[in-house]
């Protein structure tokens, strides 16, 4: 492949991953473009309340390097090797779009993966495939990183984000039953998650918060 064609075919992944959209949505986006009318901050549908591909995946290495020290099995866990890991994870999502976690089914899940081979080179493949089998301490931690990371975009602004997660058809048991046991593999990464539902279950039995929300919070 010669270099000007390598250009353009990243520049057409970068546009698809800045125009894919997810269902979870940034407190950054919420106070410049819902926060305005809560009516329409609350309608599922509307794209332009839902984060791009391209916010989830650059989250991810931000919180990765931050909690990477902290996990109880920093030692065995190749922080190189699950970044690589967290930015490709979703890529099959560029060409198929965002399917709402929790109601995925078997056949998303098939089809999100063969899309997201044709995209990747074999050495890549590795890392997809690796992350997918979730058996080694890098696949695992970066597995956990992909189910902390909308979980701690909620908590402090659980007010809004929580009432529209449960519009979408999550609950928090879903949450428990489909997550849970992927963080059980290290202790401090699971304390994390056991937190962040600790908030949202205080939020809905109207409890005194154990984080503070951001102002712009609906109330």
């Amino acid at each position: 492949m010669n270099t000007q064609k390598l250009i353009e075919n990243f520049l057409q992944l970068q546009n698809d991953y800045q125009f894919t959209r997810r269902a979870m949505m940034t407190k950054e986006r919420f106070k410049d473009i819902a926060n305005a009318d809560k009516v329409r901050g609350l309608d599922v549908e509307d794209e332009m309340l839902k984060e791009t591909l391209l916010e989830h995946v650059g989250h991810l290495p931000v919180l990765a390097s931050y909690v990477y020290e902290h996990i109880e099995h920093t030692q065995k866990v190749d922080l190189g090797r699950s970044l690589i890991m967290l930015s490709i994870h979703d890529i099959g999502e560029t060409k198929l779009g965002d399917v709402f976690s929790y109601t995925k089914t078997d056949k998303d899940e098939e089809e999100e993966i063969n899309a997201a081979k044709k995209l990747l080179s074999p050495t890549m493949q590795k890392y997809f495939n690796e992350y997918e089998e979730n058996k080694t301490f890098d696949a695992k931690f970066a597995k956990s990183i992909d189910v902390l990371a909308p979980l701690l975009h909620s908590v402090d602004l659980v007010g809004y984000i929580h009432t529209r997660f449960l519009e979408f058809g999550g609950t928090n048991e879903k949450i428990i039953t489909k997550k849970r046991s992927l963080l059980e593999w290290d202790q401090v990464l699971l304390e994390v998650f056991d937190l962040c539902l600790e908030q949202f279950k205080r939020y809905e039995e109207g409890e005194r918060l154990l984080f503070p929300i951001v102002e712009y919070d609906l109330k």
